[in-house]
């Protein structure tokens, strides 16, 4: 894992003038493990026109990692920035070369509306990739976006909370991940790690879920991490819940959409491309406990909308 570039400052969580409605000072999760957090944020992408522009794939890994930001939406001085931290790194494999570049990064437009586009590609001698994080830890998160997986197979697009560690068996991490590879009802969810540096793979971490709607469709993703647990659910239907391994520490959120050309993610056709698209993006974050709320709110409560909590 790569750190966002150290001369930008960390934002207070609390003070991000996007996370928290004025009126609410605590939010309920709803399902079979109802939390309460303390805050809100949601980026919404539907609507951002003047963004919008699909940069060509750039054919040297010297040229993705030096890209300038597809559009002023993302760079440092951002609104976005505020809480995201798009990446520019590579994984510094020398058979083959998975490079994350600001340029597949970027605001696409659909008829009307807008959304948010996540590229990765494959040039003869390398893969490049698109990803963000949160620019600080979360204590826990209940983690939903509106999105849809495209292109070609080879590919993992993901949501996970991730917190590094010097060795495997100290990260904690939990995932949505889909492979492109994999039929388009089928779902990895997963309580890193699933193996170990000597080739030892955990029983029980990783999880190959059926589920009802394929990933190529729009559908509402979400992860719950709450203490002791990890959640996950389709269009507000619980579809995988565990405790093994669940994440404890406070631990970032990442976005991203990839391929090192390995087993697990496969080999993309030279020439390919997938995609991980998103209308939206809502998170709460950093439990508290229910006698410190005094005004709470719902985001799952009838009336509620994406980023429009409800008082319940």
């Amino acid at each position: 894992m790569c750190s966002i570039k150290a001369t930008l400052p960390l934002v207070a969580m609390a003070a991000a003038k996007f996370a928290m409605a004025a009126s609410c000072d605590c939010y309920l999760i709803d399902g079979a493990y109802p939390t309460y957090y303390k805050s809100h944020g949601f980026w919404d992408f539907r609507s951002l026109s003047q963004y919008a522009g699909v940069p060509p794939v750039l054919d040297s890994i010297d040229a993705n990692k030096n890209a300038d930001f597809s559009s002023s939406y993302f760079n440092w001085e951002s609104e976005f920035a505020q809480f995201w931290g798009p990446q520019n790194w590579d994984n510094g494999a020398e058979d083959f070369v998975n490079v994350n570049s600001y340029n597949n990064l970027y605001i696409e437009k659909s008829g009307d509306s807008t959304f948010m586009t996540m590229r990765t590609a494959r040039l003869p001698k390398f893969q490049t990739s698109a990803e963000f994080e949160s620019m600080d830890l979360l204590d826990h998160a209940s983690i939903r976006m509106y999105s849809r997986t495209i292109g070609s197979p080879g590919a993992c697009t993901a949501v996970f909370t991730y917190r590094e560690a010097n060795s495997l068996k100290d990260v904690q991490e939990s995932d949505i991940e889909i492979l492109t590879s994999d039929p388009k009802t089928s779902i990895q969810y997963t309580n890193q790690p699933s193996y170990l540096e000597d080739g030892t793979i955990i029983d029980g971490a990783s999880n190959n879920i059926s589920v009802s709607v394929p990933w190529n469709e729009w559908s509402t993703q979400r992860l719950d991490w709450t203490p002791g647990r990890t959640t996950w659910y389709i269009n507000g239907d619980q579809t995988y819940t565990m405790t093994f391994q669940a994440p404890k520490d406070p631990s970032k959120v990442n976005f991203n959409a990839w391929s090192d050309g390995g087993d697990w993610t496969g080999k993309m056709p030279e020439g390919g491309v997938a995609y991980q698209q998103i209308q939206w993006i809502e998170i709460l974050y950093n439990v508290v406990d229910k006698a410190s709320c005094s005004s709470l709110c719902s985001i799952d409560a009838d009336g509620a909308k994406p980023g429009s909590p409800v008082k319940i």
